[in-house]
């Protein structure tokens, strides 16, 4: 006898799938966010502190002004990446449990299935055995 959910198993699966996709973008793109406020942090640190003349002064204000800019955008794109890839977790954790839920179930049907046919077995074993040991009644008597 097949599992009459079998279909939506089939789903359920894709589904469980989709979701371990779209985790493992959301961590690379989170990993790609993190590396690239690392770099931001360690270019913001590389910024020479001696300063010779004015313009290099004004230079290193906009160069310091322009990478806090574009650390705080980093910062704010980290934070939003972990977000992503917590949703995602959690997608994927809730897709995993309906997708284990069915194969439960499925392994269910399967045992009651092979009791069902064990059990229908016996049943034609034992009659079999009934119908000869009537036959040898008769045949002595």
């Amino acid at each position: 006898m097949t599992f009459p959910l079998a279909g939506l198993l089939r789903v359920r699966g894709a589904q469980e799938r989709v979701a371990a996709e779209q985790l493992s973008r959301a961590s690379a793109d989170r990993a790609a966010a993190e590396a690239a406020e690392q770099t931001a942090i360690s270019s913001l640190a590389d910024i020479s502190a001696q300063i010779d003349d004015p313009r290099a002064l004004m230079a290193m204000a906009a160069a310091r002004a322009a990478g806090r800019s574009t650390l705080s955008d980093l910062q704010a794109l980290v934070d939003m990446r972990r977000g992503a890839e917590s949703e995602a977790k959690s997608a994927h954790v809730d897709a995993r449990r309906e997708l284990k839920g069915l194969e439960r179930l499925e392994t269910s049907h399967r045992v009651e299935s092979a009791r069902a046919e064990l059990a229908a077995e016996q049943s034609a074993l034992d009659e079999m055995a009934v119908v000869n040991a009537s036959r040898r009644e008769g045949s002595a008597a």
